[in-house]
């Protein structure tokens, strides 16, 4: 889904981010085995993903839509990959 950030202004595709904490999750798979299972399980479900900016991470995001994304088109403001 096209999108624009309002934090970074970045403007493209938007990326699935895991909710939680990665640091969270490891130190659960160290001292805790079903609770660090579980957690990753949920980390990697639907319930525990958010579409979001991919540079800074923000979860409220504007959807563009078709017409304006051929604007950013024409106008040379697309990000480069």
């Amino acid at each position: 889904m096209k999108i624009v950030c309002p934090s970074c202004n970045y403007v493209g595709e938007s990326a699935a981010i895991a909710k939680g904490s990665r640091k969270l999750e490891i130190t659960l798979w160290c001292c805790f085995i079903l609770p660090g299972m579980l957690y990753t399980m949920w980390r990697q479900s639907r319930d525990g993903q958010y579409q979001g900016c991919p540079q800074c991470r923000e979860g409220k995001v504007r959807l563009i839509s078709r017409k304006d994304w051929k604007t950013y088109e024409r106008s040379g403001k697309l990000p480069t990959i």
